[in-house]
């Protein structure tokens, strides 16, 4: 965010703006960064951190000791919630880059 206020700063110096301009320039950088996310580039931005979210919260999932069906107690069994998520992660991410892909096609 600092770099776009040091790009979008009303008065251009080389030096990165104080907080007082950032704060000031906040309206014109809203506006810069919404427009910036509803175009191709931002929807494009938008569907791969979408993708990271997932994988993210599926890994944070698969470590996490807490589970519908716990490994400590069940053993091997216990794995079978873990890669559940695993798998309907696959399909979401599948489904999604298929629409994508028909959308381009578009």
């Amino acid at each position: 965010m600092l770099l776009i206020a040091c790009k979008f700063s009303i008065t251009p110096t080389f030096l990165c703006p104080q907080l007082v301009e950032i704060i000031r320039d906040m309206p014109t950088l809203l506006r810069h960064c919404i427009t910036e996310l509803f175009s191709v580039g931002g929807l494009v931005w938008m569907f791969r951190m979408r993708v990271i979210i997932c994988f993210l919260c599926a890994l944070l999932y698969f470590i996490s000791p807490l589970d519908i069906i716990p490994e400590a107690a069940f053993g091997l069994l216990g794995f079978i919630d873990d890669f559940f998520i695993l798998l309907l992660l696959a399909i979401y991410v599948s489904i999604i880059y298929r629409r994508v892909v028909a959308n381009q096609g578009e």
